[in-house]
């Protein structure tokens, strides 16, 4: 789990403890850490491969990236402890 939200915590540290619950009680909410993991992978993998021709795959995954955080973001503020 902790890989899963390493960059997440990493982006917004204020936030860790409510990305912590958040992860342990919403399914959907650990799914978009999943995706916003392995989007940050790929982008690493992409900058260490630095293929000219893969400039615009990365340009999409970034835009997907900050879809995603913007998502997890939104979730995050909205948070309510039961």
């Amino acid at each position: 789990m902790v890989e899963r939200i390493r960059d997440l915590i990493k982006r917004f540290p204020e936030d860790e403890e409510t990305i912590r619950q958040l992860i342990k009680s919403d399914s959907n909410f650990d799914s978009l850490c999943q995706e916003y993991k392995d989007i940050g992978d790929e982008l690493r993998r992409l900058q260490r491969k630095r293929d000219p021709g893969s400039v615009t795959e990365a340009e999409g995954l970034r835009m997907r990236r900050q879809a995603v955080e913007e998502e997890l973001l939104a979730r995050i503020e909205g948070y309510r402890p039961s």
